[in-house]
């Protein structure tokens, strides 16, 4: 079953230092990743993420994009009782609302922008204490540690650029779950 979505917030991440990314009006796609992102590049060095592979190996980068949807914000939002979480403080590249279970979509869906851009989902993005860190900056009330809590499944996605292209702020997109190899070489009924 396809999923149409919105773009609410598009922002790009230049420094090393922080998890902290900027709004921007749109981005531009290429094979590497997310043009002027610091997650930009065909590799990465391994993490804590990456299981089984020492840290600092040289690794195929996998995260060149992370997504949330509104819908799951306020849910982290409610659960720890605060006004609101801005996607730009959890370090994602795209906001969409439209579909309250972001998280849940399938390693191997795509994402197809009205633009032309297709985006492939790596997977869940596991809630951190980086974000908490960034969220507590924000409300005195708040521990660090009680974001990777309340956060569980609903952090939303990483993931590959499929197809280069622009995506500007407004603009429609349709998530193909992953039912086999056919949502790569499936579009969306309305393409």
């Amino acid at each position: 079953m396809e999923i149409q979505v919105r773009v609410e917030q598009l922002a790009v991440g230049a420094s090393e230092s922080g998890i902290l990314k900027e709004p921007t009006l749109s981005l531009e796609f290429t094979l590497e990743g997310i043009v002027g992102d610091r997650h930009a590049g065909f590799t990465k060095k391994a993490d804590g993420r990456d299981q089984g592979v020492r840290r600092g190996t040289i690794v195929r980068n996998w995260r060149q994009w992370s997504a949330v949807s509104t819908e799951e914000l306020e849910r982290i939002s409610a659960a720890m009782q605060i006004e609101k979480i801005e996607p730009t403080w959890l370090g994602a590249n795209i906001a969409f609302s439209g579909h309250e279970s972001l998280t849940q979509i399938p390693k191997g869906s795509t994402i197809w922008f009205s633009s032309g851009a297709v985006l492939t989902v790596e997977g869940e993005n596991a809630p951190c204490i980086g974000p908490g860190k960034e969220i507590a900056r924000h409300f005195d009330s708040v521990s660090p540690s009680a974001f990777p809590k309340a956060a569980q499944h609903l952090r939303g996605l990483v993931g590959v650029v499929y197809r280069a292209g622009k995506v500007s702020l407004g603009s429609t997109a349709t998530i193909v779950p992953y039912e086999g190899f056919d949502a790569l070489t499936r579009p969306p009924q309305d393409l």
